[in-house]
């Protein structure tokens, strides 16, 4: 199974003076157990793009599917039930006075048990303990609270998991931590499709890029291979060709293995 986009293109306040183009002409194809990376600078159309995977919009033009059901036509439920989305800032998405509550609302919304040990296996897996259960999800550290956010997604257990930007905002120690939990969860199974401008932090990763200019794909392929287009190339695909990102592009043009030097 997989997810499809078929020709989609979106503009938001079509029709009046503030009409304003997010995307264009968007194929894309998403095979289960994989996982992607989605590129491009601020305004480019990546948060619009994510946002159609579980019809969050809708798109005037194309097609979205999931597992062969139409983002457009289907029950949008089952399409949630499928596809977990990560906002950017989740904690932002907190209302709930305890992180037991935050844990249990969706799988309840989409009528799936969990049991405890259900739980306690999602705490284990993002990092916490069963103390945090009974704790408001306010009062937690940023980095907590990320976590938190992760778990809520988790607690029914969807196929897809999109990740906006998941460590914006948090410390190199922060950071690390949400790379080792994405980790697992590719370990796991699940299909990953995140945005973010940290390229050289999915180095160990090393996943499929997707990258946007101006509203449309201009880049679909391998990690390395987008590598080794170079550091001019991918200036002007506004990339950051940070020491780390040219010591694997070195690697890589001189076929030297130094993939311990990446790892989590």
């Amino acid at each position: 199974m997989s997810i499809e986009v078929n020709d989609i293109s979106y503009t938001y306040a079509e029709g009046t003076p503030f009409e304003s183009i997010a995307l264009k002409n968007i194929n894309w194809k998403i095979k289960e157990n994989s996982m992607w990376v989605i590129l491009g600078k601020t305004g480019s159309g990546k948060t619009t793009l994510i946002q159609t995977l579980n019809g969050l919009l809708i798109p005037k033009n194309g097609e979205v599917k999931i597992d062969g059901l139409s983002t457009r036509d289907s029950d949008i439920k089952k399409i949630r039930e499928k596809v977990g989305m990560v906002f950017q800032y989740p904690e932002n998405q907190f209302f709930l006075p305890t992180v037991i509550e935050e844990l249990l609302y969706a799988p309840k919304n989409f009528n799936k048990n969990i049991s405890k040990n259900d739980l306690y296996n999602i705490l284990n897996l993002i990092g916490l303990n069963s103390s945090f259960l009974n704790r408001n999800p306010f009062n937690l550290s940023g980095g907590e609270m990320r976590k938190v956010a992760i778990a809520s997604i988790l607690s029914y257990d969807p196929k897809y998991i999109i990740f906006d930007e998941p460590t914006v905002g948090l410390d190199y120690s922060g950071r690390k931590k949400i790379w080792e939990i994405i980790k697992k969860l590719q370990k796991l199974g699940k299909t990953i499709i995140i945005v973010t401008h940290w390229i050289d932090e999915l180095i160990p990763f090393k996943p499929n890029i997707l990258h946007i200019h101006n509203h449309e794909i201009n880049y679909t392929g391998s990690f390395d291979d987008f590598i080794l287009l170079g550091e001019n190339e991918l200036r002007k695909k506004n990339i950051s060709f940070s020491e780390k990102l040219k010591l694997y592009y070195c690697s890589l043009k001189n076929n030297i293995k130094l993939e311990k030097l990446f790892q989590y």
